[in-house]
């Protein structure tokens, strides 16, 4: 692999003068910007931009840490940031920590020790009280780490509210609701409190099914699924904290020939493509997720350049109906 001395050497100049012609730094005539061009090429040298964004104090990386890539709302956040961080002139560093605290804070304290732009957590563990040495930016989707950290999440109280509302209005009398871990101090466990909120006012009865925090990598909510079904047949409504869950269920119901609507209406949270994939087609709890990314990478880049300090924002929810409640 050939290196910035090797370009230095055939293009005839010092190493300094290829750095400051990278990097943009001083004057650099147009015969020698030609030489080193061309001896580029014909080395194949591809520039360092990590280091030279390190040693510019600039960094135009933005790192992103996630718990899975594989499950498809995650999937959805990468792909939103990596797009809105590239339109705005910064490359995304994605972090797959799988749920494992000891990763997140590894791959937290190299983001760190490599003084990116900013870091976008939607992980789920409570492992940081700070902002990062130097004053960049850390923003937490949709989990309150701490109260120097600021978060943006979609309303998911009002989305429990909405789902629970939904399904009454739809006809259901005995409902559930398939929850997140109610260990992890994240906002999608307000989804619960909505929907429970709702009930209680119109007097409906329900049970709650918390999905153990194991099932959140393997999605395999099968089990407790069956539990539900098995410990409640009067259950003629289900409201499931994300997207996943509401498929599993309906294929949990379609094994035991309960009709998805007629005899069992769901409603998902999130707004997958998945939705619209599957049949039926999911009625759900539609939260912005491009907004969500947008706003995120927005508030790493203002504060770079205006030293904006971003704060807590959340974000309105809409419910989108389809099969699953027609």
């Amino acid at each position: 692999m050939s290196t910035l001395k090797d370009v230095a050497d055939r293009s005839g100049v010092t190493v300094t003068t290829v750095s400051r012609m990278l990097n943009n730094r001083g004057y650099i005539s147009t015969e020698t910007r030609k030489k080193i061009l061309k001896s580029m090429k014909e080395l194949n040298y591809q520039p360092n931009e990590f280091a030279r964004s390190l040693s510019k104090k600039n960094s135009t990386f933005i790192g992103l840490i996630v718990p899975s890539a594989s499950n498809m709302f995650f999937s959805k956040i990468i792909d939103c940031t990596e797009r809105y961080a590239q339109e705005n002139g910064y490359k995304l560093l994605l972090c797959i920590s799988n749920r494992e605290g000891k990763k997140e804070i590894e791959y937290f304290n190299m983001l760190t020790a490599n003084k990116v732009a900013g870091i976008i957590l939607a992980s789920h563990t409570d492992f940081l009280d700070t902002q990062i040495p130097g004053g960049a930016p850390v923003i937490s989707f949709d989990h309150s780490i701490s109260a120097k950290i600021p978060t943006i999440c979609s309303d998911n109280y009002q989305g429990g509210m909405l789902a629970a509302l939904h399904l009454i209005k739809k006809g259901c009398k005995h409902l559930a609701h398939i929850s997140g871990s109610a260990k992890l101090n994240g906002f999608p466990n307000r989804r619960y409190m909505g929907f429970k909120e709702v009930c209680e006012k119109e007097n409906i009865p329900f049970i709650v099914s918390d999905a153990p925090d194991d099932l959140f990598i393997s999605m395999k909510y099968e089990g407790i699924i069956d539990l539900l079904l098995d410990s409640d047949p009067a259950t003629d409504g289900i409201f499931a904290s994300n997207d996943i869950i509401a498929a599993k269920v309906i294929t949990a119901c379609k094994k035991r020939n309960i009709s998805v609507p007629e005899q069992m209406k769901v409603v998902g949270y999130d707004d997958i493509d998945l939705c619209t994939l599957f049949s039926p087609s999911i009625t759900t709890i539609h939260q912005p997720i491009e907004e969500i990314c947008s706003q995120a990478v927005k508030n790493i880049i203002l504060f770079r350049e205006k030293k904006i300090v971003p704060t807590n924002i959340t974000l309105p929810v809409t419910l989108i109906e389809r099969e699953s409640t027609k």
